[in-house]
Parts: C-alpha cells; sequence; structure tokens
C-alpha cells in the first residue's frame, strides 16, 4: 500500500548540531490549558498504528475495528478510510471497500500522492461488475498518474468489455485517412487497437508515432509492452532502451528499466538483467510493484546460484575489488539474503570511501538495513550519502524517512523522549512531514499522561 513521503532539502550542518525542538513544541510542551478534543487526530493517529500493524500481522477482524476508531475520532483522515477499504476489500467485503474507498477520494481527489485508492476502488468495482463504475475509476486514476501502464492496461480491458472500441479505433482510422501525418491520431489508435487486443495493428501505429515523432518516450514505451506482447523479445528489449536513452534520469520512466530487466532475464542475460534492475530502483527504489515483477523473475532464474559463485571467486581472487563485492551484493539481493548482501555492500564501501562512483552501494545497503529494520545503521549509512551527493534530495528523503522509523520504534516501546528526540530531527530534515508530526503529538500526548 502506498505512503506518502514529502520531498524537503536537508542541510548537512545540522548533524553536528545538538537537536533543538522548534517553538510550537516547546509551546506544546509547557502549555496546559489544551482540551481533549485538541489531541483527538493524536489519539486517531496511535489507533492507525496499531491497525496497520494488526494487519501487517494479518489480523483482519482487529485491524477493522482499530481503523474505525481511528476514522471515529479523526473523520476526514484519508489515510484510515483507505486502510480501511484495503483490509474490508482482503476480508471480502467488497461494499464496504467501495464505500472506504470513495469517503477517501472525497477527502483527497486531486492528491497525485493518493491515487492508490482509485485503483483499489476500480478493481473492487470491476469484481462487482460495474463496469461504468470502474472505467469512471481507472480514468481518474489515470488522471493523477497518467504514465501508469496498469492503469491503462486495465482500462483497456474493462473498455473492451463495454464494446465501444470498434467505434473509437473506426474514428481514429477516419482520422488518420483525412490527415496522414497526424500524430495524434496514431497515439489514439494504438491505445484503442491494444485495448482491443489487436497487436499487429497497435505494433504498426505505433511505429507510425515514432516515424513521425522519433523522440516520443511514450510511444517506445508502448511499442516494447505491444512487442512483449507478441513475444518479439528483441525488439522489446530494443524499445525499452531507446526509452531508457531518451528519459535515462526520470523517474517517471524508472519501468523502462524493470521491463528492460524482466525481458533480459527471459532472454537468458542475467548480468544485463541486474544491471537494469539496479538503475531502476536508483531512479524509483518505492516501486514495489515494478521491482517485485523483476526481483520475482530474477530469483527464478536458475543461473542466480552460479552468479553468485562466480562472483566469490573473483573475491577470492581478487580481494580487493570493489565492483565485485558491489555486484555480489546486487546478485544476493536478488536471491533473498538480506545479510550477505549487507556484508557485501559494506566491503565494496570500505574499499571505496566517500567515492561517488559508489554512491549506489551505499544507496542499496540503506534500504537493505531498513527491510532488516536497522533504522539506526540506516541513519548511518543515509548520513554518509548526504556528504557523497549534499544536493540528492531523494538522500535527504530517505534520511528523513529513517529517523521516522526509528522515532515509531521508540514510540511502540513507549521511550518517549527518544520518539521526541528522532521526530525532531525527521522535522529538522522535512518539515512538512505529516506522519512524523503526528508521530510527535502522539508522544507527547503519551508523556503528558505519564505519572509523575
Amino acid at each position: 500500500m502506498r505512503q506518502e513521503y514529502p520531498h524537503r532539502p536537508y542541510h548537512l550542518s545540522s548533524l553536528s548540531e545538538k537537536v533543538a525542538l522548534p517553538v510550537w513544541l516547546l509551546v506544546f510542551l509547557l502549555a496546559g490549558s489544551a482540551s481533549a478534543s485538541d489531541f483527538f487526530p493524536n489519539l486517531s493517529y496511535a489507533h492507525l498504528q496499531d491497525a496497520k500493524s494488526l494487519l501487517d500481522r494479518g489480523d483482519l477482524d482487529n485491524a477493522i475495528r482499530e481503523f474505525r476508531v481511528a476514522i471515529r475520532l479523526q473523520p476526514d483522515n484519508a489515510d484510515a478510510h483507505y486502510n480501511l477499504g484495503y483490509a474490508l476489500g482482503r476480508k471480502g467485503d467488497l461494499d464496504g471497500a467501495i464505500d472506504a474507498y470513495r469517503e477517501a477520494i472525497r477527502l483527497k481527489p486531486d492528491d497525485q500522492d493518493f491515487a492508490e485508492p482509485h485503483f483499489n476502488l476500480a478493481y473492487a468495482l470491476g469484481q462487482k461488475g460495474d463496469l461504468d463504475g470502474a472505467i469512471a475509476a481507472w480514468r481518474a486514476a489515470i488522471r493523477l498518474k497518467p504514465k501508469d501502464t496498469e492503469a491503462r492496461k486495465n482500462l483497456r480491458i474493462a473498455l473492451s468489455k463495454k464494446g465501444n472500441l470498434e467505434r473509437v479505433i473506426a474514428a481514429w482510422r477516419e482520422a488518420i485517412r483525412l490527415r496522414p501525418d497526424h500524430a495524434l491520431a496514431y497515439f489514439s489508435l494504438g491505445l484503442a487497437l491494444g485495448q482491443k487486443g489487436d497487436t499487429e495493428d497497435e505494433i504498426a501505429a505505433w511505429r507510425e508515432v515514432i516515424r513521425l515523432q522519433p523522440d516520443d518516450a511514450v510511444a517506445h514505451m508502448s511499442l516494447g509492452l505491444a512487442l512483449g506482447q507478441k513475444g518479439d523479445l528483441d525488439g522489446e528489449i530494443a524499445a525499452y532502451r531507446e526509452v531508457i536513452r531518451l528519459k535515462q534520469n526520470d523517474p517517471d520512466y524508472a519501468g523502462a528499466h524493470f521491463n528492460l530487466a524482466y525481458a533480459l532475464t527471459q532472454k537468458g542475460d542475467l548480468e544485463g538483467a541486474l544491471a537494469a534492475w539496479r538503475s531502476g530502483i536508483r531512479l524509483k527504489p518505492d516501486d514495489v510493484a515494478a521491482r517485485e515483477k523483476t526481483e520475482i523473475a530474477l530469483r527464478k532464474d536458475r543461473d542466480l546460484d552460479r552468479v553468485i559463485a562466480r562472483w566469490r571467486k573473483a573475491i577470492r581472487i581478487h580481494p580487493d575489488d570493489a565492483p565485485t563485492y558491489f555486484s555480489l551484493g546486487v546478485a544476493l539481493g536478488q536471491g533473498g539474503d538480506i545479510d550477505g548482501q549487507i556484508a557485501a555492500y559494506r566491503e565494496a564501501i570500505r574499499l571505496k570511501p566517500h567515492d561517488p562512483e559508489y554512491a549506489d552501494a551505499y544507496h542499496l545497503l540503506g534500504q537493505a538495513l531498513a527491510q532488516k529494520g536497522a533504522w539506526r545503521e540506516a541513519i548511518d549509512v543515509y548520513v554518509a550519502l548526504v556528504r557523497i551527493q549534499p544536493d540528492d534530495e531523494g538522500v535527504q528523503l530517505r534520511l528523513s524517512e529513517a529517523h521516522r522509523h526509528l522515532g515509531l520504534a521508540h514510540l511502540d516501546k513507549r521511550e518517549l523522549g527518544k520518539a521526541i528526540e528522532e521526530f525532531g530531527l525527521t522535522l529538522q530534515l522535512n518539515p512538512s512531514d505529516q506522519e512524523a508530526k503526528r508521530a510527535l503529538q502522539s508522544a507527547l500526548l503519551f508523556m503528558k499522561t505519564q505519572p509523575r
């Protein structure tokens, strides 16, 4: 399930200074006149966190109960409504899930970072057989995330079931007959043909778009997807590589890297797949769905053990070769060996300390430590990475997230002083982090209620 992480720059100098709580926080601590109703959002947040923990453990009934309590305390909490919908959907209560998703969308109708309720609403309505509702939900999702290929694919399926495609296709063919150089008409025709499942004609339409607009990355991406459906791996790979050439540093096109990795895996080029996967996670480390698809394919590849064995042999021969440790770390990560992955990345960094060329090793080490729940160690890694890449907002964001997660871990243990310190650091790094603000307020509320 998607989480919200706002971006703000981080200044390294603040790390060397003693944590100073903001003035509004000191006022909050000293004030004694706040009414109980002022704390409802904080209590709601505490119930929401408990509900998410229960949901992660598969305890759906108690998670649903806690989500409902959170909503009673804070009815305008869109995240609580969305998570309630998710839990109800897993429970099989489609009507309840649909109502919850719609309320979440009502509260945050145009938030591009909150598109997931539209996706899940569309799935639920489709399961209920409400094609018109599903089509509307998919269109709303695409309006917020216009480059999301999953949403476009599902919209095509829903429209195909409605039987509108033949008329649409005929209209675009007529537009092309009247104006043969109309790139937008070919583009729309390609989308419609893809919805219909006419792969050959769809491919021809995308090739025409590219002939008229050679730098249209979306057309190259769509061509790659269509060629993949046809089984033309070489053509698919070439199309994704062209997307990457055109948009190599654009996080919105990280999917091209992941799709390339998946296609190369099918082709048997595991090393090329690993390189593409690595470049994809560098651009968009939080794209869980795309990463998962590639990781599953790589893990299933029978050559992975051979690759790991080859890197280990190379290390025995050249024990001071940092690139080999890095490659071993990536391969071990694909095999699910988190501890081995961490050790390999640490060794690569030891051999190449403070080297900007090895920033990816810091990135992946930080992610592996976070996956393990070692938040303090992850913070140390991200602090080192900030020194290497001081202008990289993504690194600064990950550092603030790590402080927030460490604060939540302290809060769960009721280590309130430590929790408050970590949330204070989070807000120094990212003053607009609403989750950290709510967590800080909850910690302060717990502190105020402790016996003196």
